[in-house]
């Protein structure tokens, strides 16, 4: 009986939980100097806000590097706010957040995760090695 109830308790409360993310999107780019300005001029030395920038510049301002790739999630304002809090670096990341942060240029590949059109985490990957 015990186990009946969990199981129930289990089928109401836990199925979105226990979904799979899934790569809704990837992309990549250069985070290039201009990545490293936001629209006001000010210099970012934070990696979230530089990966956020860099999709603005994609897809707002029309400044995309050579290289950069178009995604499909983060055309949407409210999507790129949330890069900032949702980046992880992958396997090959080691200490590109503080080379790029610190001004450095790097070209990196990018995979989102996510349900539809809403991302949930992102996984940034040196792209090229």
């Amino acid at each position: 009986m015990r186990l009946i109830a969990i199981l129930t308790f289990c089928a109401l409360f836990v199925p979105g939980a226990a979904q799979a993310q899934q790569l809704i999107g990837s992309y990549y780019t250069t985070l290039g100097p201009q990545d490293h300005y936001n629209s006001s001029g000010v210099r970012l030395t934070d990696f979230g806000a530089i990966l956020q920038q860099d999709r603005a510049n994609v897809h707002r301002f029309g400044r995309a590097d050579a290289s950069d790739q178009r995604d499909p999630i983060f055309g949407s304002r409210e999507n790129r706010s949330r890069i900032p809090s949702i980046w992880t670096l992958g396997a090959s990341g080691g200490g590109l957040p503080a080379y790029v942060a610190s001004g450095g240029i790097s070209y990196v590949y990018i995979e989102i995760y996510g349900f539809g059109n809403t991302p949930q985490y992102i996984v940034v990957h040196q792209g090229a090695g």
